[in-house]
């Protein structure tokens, strides 16, 4: 919306109705619903419309102060104003102050509480070329007339027919003129029918069938159901980030294999354990089940347990992997770092993030191995044993 267009139209809010039908005990404008009441979801939407400039809100006397303390938080309300005995009055009351700010106005019912900035630019964007528009919705069942005997005679073309509603947008000018020359405007419903009568033309635009008027209980539920719904749609995924960190060790003997990521490297001594004591597999594996806060492998796979003599480690983070899925989330990347003296692991590594990444079934890319000594310090850098540590990212699948 142009930005010079947004100085000339000016929001009258109409809150100023006795809520008869609702049967509520209270004014439909001030009831909540999902968080917020009817009159701040409607206010809302024109504070976030591009088009308009200002806000003034027409209100009951017994009801000023209440919807000043409700509106205080918008920068776009100007002032609440007492309205009249009629809906018509009430509107002329605040087309009389709005038109002291703008060229144009744009008359809003506050039961209106599903209008959307979107909605409210559209109609406005059309009074700009036409001089006056109205949001309408469509007819889609088919309408009958009857006569004075509540006979049906005739069918209606739907085509030509709308439901109107609200905002209704008119060059100040014209609005002016249409109320000086009506002969009774507070019977009018709508302010299209005072214009109507001066013979302007209104130009419809359609702001869809959730544009409705909650006057019933049933309105309310449904006016309900549909913020909520379009609330979980703008709320951000619920994404949920978790880290784990993993840190094994195990010592180092002759005659056992040495087994680091799954790979099997020739060397003179290897790695004491339940399992294949795969040491970085483990520390993999402790940082999954930490992110997910299910334990730790010990709790998994006791080493008290004889089906877990020299199983594959590899074996083990598939199944870590299955409990980090049932859990709601699957790993994003791996971290990784194993301490030993010797011998060197670089020509290996790849063959590791190869193994892991299949088993865990995420890109190479996302898996770090890395290697390093300890410059020939404590057991791992006497030789005596072997280290890792791992830092894992889960994501819940949500």
């Amino acid at each position: 919306m142009d930005n010079q267009n947004n100085k000339r139209v000016t929001a009258v809010i109409l809150a100023a109705g006795q809520s008869t039908r609702m049967c509520s005990g209270i004014s439909k404008h001030l009831i909540n619903i999902c968080g917020d009441t009817v009159l701040c979801h409607s206010i809302k939407a024109f504070e976030h419309a591009d088009s308009i400039s200002s806000i003034i809100v027409v209100a009951r006397a017994d009801e000023i102060n209440i919807i000043k303390e409700l509106t205080g938080k918008y920068s776009k309300v100007k002032s609440v104003i007492c309205g009249g005995d009629s809906r018509a009055e009430s509107a002329r009351l605040g087309f009389l102050a709005a038109s002291e700010l703008c060229k144009f106005v744009a008359i809003h019912d506050a039961a209106r509480c599903l209008i959307t900035p979107e909605m409210i630019n559209e109609v406005v964007k059309s009074a700009l070329i036409h001089g006056a528009s109205s949001a309408v919705s469509l007819v889609y069942d088919t309408v009958k007339y009857t006569d004075e005997d509540r006979f049906i005679v005739d069918t209606l073309p739907r085509e030509k027919l709308f439901l109107a509603a609200t905002p209704q947008v008119f060059d100040c000018k014209l609005y002016a003129e249409a109320l000086n020359s009506a002969l009774d405007y507070t019977s009018k419903t709508d302010d299209n029918s005072i214009l109507e009568s001066a013979g302007v033309r209104i130009y419809p635009v359609d702001t869809g069938r959730n544009n409705i008027k909650v006057t019933t209980s049933e309105d309310l539920e449904l006016a309900e159901f549909i913020l909520s719904k379009r609330q979980k749609e703008k709320a951000p995924q619920n994404v949920s980030y978790r880290i784990g960190h993993g840190y094994d060790v195990h010592r180092l003997v002759s005659g056992r294999d040495m087994i680091i990521g799954g790979v099997k490297i020739d060397y003179e001594l290897g790695i004491l354990g339940h399992s294949d004591a795969d040491v970085l597999l483990h520390a993999i594996m402790d940082a999954m089940l930490g992110a997910a806060a299910l334990g730790d492998i010990g709790k998994h796979f006791p080493d008290s347990d004889e089906k877990y003599r020299g199983v594959s480690s590899l074996k083990l983070l598939a199944e870590v992997n299955e409990m980090i899925s049932k859990a709601g989330y699957y790993v994003c990347n791996v971290d990784s770092t194993v301490i030993l003296q010797a011998p060197k692991l670089a020509p290996h590594i790849p063959d590791m993030i190869a193994k892991i990444s299949e088993t865990l079934g995420i890109p190479y890319e996302c898996v770090s191995v890395k290697a390093t000594t300890e410059e020939g310090l404590g057991f791992t850098g006497d030789g005596n044993g072997i280290a890792s540590h791992a830092l894992v990212l889960i994501k819940n699948k949500g």
